[in-house]
């Protein structure tokens, strides 16, 4: 059975919970999402998404977050439908954090919203200005394992991001992005029954 249908089967279940969910502090409620990660995988899986729909500025259907994912900011992040957020993520919503539906982010990527300056020589770097930028991540975009996605940056949709990639700039929809700095590498064509099979081969196991 697919994740959807199994979302389809529960959600009763996980709009109570959630409904439940909301005389909980938010203090509280990060410390038992912490917590989740000793839960089996199912029930693991359905007890963070029930916090995210509390925490999170929205949160669509459908959203399976694996276990030890880190999330800073929840007021300010924004997640579709039908999206997947493997193992080990860091997620820093400082700078808004946008995940549109039909999104996969592969095990132990980084989606950070802000950056450091240095400009001010009187103060240690990590003193300085901290200047926040939105991430965008359109919709159909598959993110492989080990991505660093920093601040400012849109990744169009239908595109993909090689793993291992550093992605600094936007990229456009319909791209396989790849290095770092992340660029281009070719674009997405209608590959037919191969396609997912060739796109795998950038991607890392998820």
């Amino acid at each position: 059975m697919r994740g959807r249908d199994l979302y389809g089967s529960a959600k009763p279940v996980l709009r109570l919970v959630t409904a439940m969910l909301r005389i909980v502090p938010k203090l509280l409620l990060i410390w038992l999402w912490t917590l989740s990660d000793w839960l089996p995988h199912l029930p693991g899986v359905a007890f963070r998404y029930c916090i995210l729909k509390r925490l999170a500025r929205r949160c669509g259907d459908n959203v399976l977050v694996g276990r030890g994912v880190e999330i800073r900011y929840w007021e300010r992040l924004s997640i579709g439908s039908n999206v997947s957020i493997h193992k080990h993520c860091y997620l820093d919503a400082y700078g808004e954090l946008d995940i549109e539906d039909e999104v996969s982010i592969a095990h132990q990527s980084s989606l950070v919203s802000f950056q450091h300056t240095w400009s001010d020589e009187s103060l240690p770097i990590r003193d300085n200005a901290i200047v926040s930028g939105k991430i965008r991540i359109c919709r159909d975009v598959w993110i492989g394992c080990g991505v660093r996605v920093l601040s400012g940056v849109e990744i169009g949709s239908r595109s993909v991001i090689a793993a291992g990639a550093v992605v600094t700039k936007n990229v456009s929809s319909g791209v396989v992005a790849a290095g770092v700095p992340a660029k281009t590498v070719k674009a997405i064509l209608s590959e037919g029954k191969n396609g997912r099979s060739s796109a795998a081969a950038w991607m890392g196991n998820q």
